[in-house]
């Protein structure tokens, strides 16, 4: 058996069922708008052993912070909070750090590069323009919108080379 050299995209199915898993909570996964690149979201890069960029997950400050709440099981009103001031507390850019690091498992497939988190930029950081660019690319990407019972919406676009 041959490994290619780019993550597969997953199947929504894959990215609910993780997420469900992960935070103890329902998740449902719709239609969404591509979630841009800029400060105020956050950007998951994931990448090959080789250091390769393979895949990203981009999430407006929402879908972190309503994550990253549920996995700690926050109450709903702090996690508004953060939304509120657009930005991510200290213990919550952990929790939504650490989802984003398990989600890193539905790209690790059969015949697929391994793939882990590299790093999690913003929110309110910058975006390096190769990381933007791919971010805005049409081709292999699924978006989506969030909800998480007890927590509410946000946008999710999962992105592979």
């Amino acid at each position: 058996m041959t490994e290619t050299m780019t993550s597969p995209l997953p199947s929504r199915h894959a990215v609910r069922s993780l997420l469900e898993g992960l935070v103890g909570r329902d998740v449902e996964i719709r239609d969404g708008a591509p979630v841009p690149p800029k400060a105020s979201n956050i950007v998951a890069v994931f990448v090959t052993d080789k250091l390769a960029v393979s895949a990203l997950a981009v999430a407006n400050i929402e879908a972190g912070a309503r994550l990253g709440g549920a996995l700690a099981m926050l109450p709903k009103g702090g996690v508004d909070d953060a939304i509120d001031s657009k930005d991510l507390f200290p213990s919550l850019r952990d929790n939504c750090y650490e989802v984003l690091n398990v989600l890193s498992a539905v790209f690790n497939v059969p015949n697929a590069p391994h793939v882990r988190l590299y790093e999690m930029l913003g929110p309110n950081g910058a975006v390096p323009g190769d990381i933007a660019s791919l971010s805005a690319s049409v081709g292999n990407r699924m978006d989506v919108e969030i909800e998480v019972a007890g927590y509410g919406k946000g946008l999710l676009s999962i992105i592979c080379r």
